[in-house]
């Protein structure tokens, strides 16, 4: 029977993984900086999502336009958030080279950033402000990896200054239950994140076989950006704070 079980599961994640690569090949015939249309990537999110029997519970709203600050758990955050809010993602420039990935993160409206090329901060600051200026949000995790999704690690503040000042920065906690809501313990909360070495195949299998999940996402007031260590501080405070109160 569990035998039996395990097959049903993969065989939904497969499901799964097949509708996102039906809507989502066209994307790869696109023009390189053509935006995709908003209802493909909510159908490919939601079958994805569907086949790992992963759901989504929001509580307060995103901010039009704001640049989202998160914490970062796994692979799973991308496709949460874009169900969850439009927004394209701020992302590390090698991810451009992905092969796939690349063209449909670029399609999607991601803006690709080098964190090392300190002479580059203005240029991508203003990338990054007519992204947000055409009135679609932008999500960052400052984080720089994914940790264990039960505290914050430390943010990098070199990132918050591609900020332009004014913006709504919301912040915006992302947290892993199980179905019925309750918390995950250390192994479980470790089966889901993707950290560091860890392969994907091998990753997304053990999800697959998982009970299924909750992702729950709590978006706060946004804090009007300002001086980059304060807002680092300010945002890290607001998200740890949201971690610290879902553990109890």
């Amino acid at each position: 029977m569990a035998a039996l079980k395990d097959r049903l599961k993969l065989a939904r994640a497969a499901l799964g993984l097949t509708g996102l690569l039906v809507i989502a090949s066209p994307w790869l015939l696109l023009p390189v900086g053509t935006r995709v249309l908003r209802w493909p990537a909510l159908l490919a999110w939601r079958w994805l999502l569907w086949g790992f029997n992963i759901s989504i519970e929001v509580h307060g709203k995103p901010v039009p336009g704001a640049l989202i600050v998160a914490n970062h758990v796994s692979w799973s955050d991308i496709p949460v958030f874009g169900l969850a809010v439009n927004a394209g993602f701020v992302a590390k420039d090698d991810v451009a080279g992905w092969p796939v990935i690349g063209r449909l993160t670029a399609a999607y409206g991601c803006l690709f950033v080098s964190r090392e090329a300190r002479g580059k901060v203005g240029e991508q600051a203003g990338a990054l402000a007519e992204k947000l200026g055409d009135g679609r949000s932008m999500i960052l995790f400052p984080e720089g990896t994914t940790g264990e999704g039960d505290r914050c690690l430390p943010f990098r503040s070199s990132l918050f200054a591609l900020i332009p000042p004014g913006t709504p920065v919301q912040p915006v906690t992302l947290r892993y239950f199980r179905r019925d809501g309750s918390s995950l313990d250390a192994s479980e909360r470790r089966e889901v994140c993707w950290i560091g070495d860890d392969e994907l195949a091998p990753h997304a299998l053990a999800l697959a076989r998982g009970d299924g999940l909750v992702a729950r996402l709590w978006f706060d007031e946004p804090i009007p950006a300002g001086e980059r260590k304060a807002l680092t501080r300010a945002c890290f405070e607001v998200i740890e704070g949201r971690l610290v109160e879902s553990s109890q």
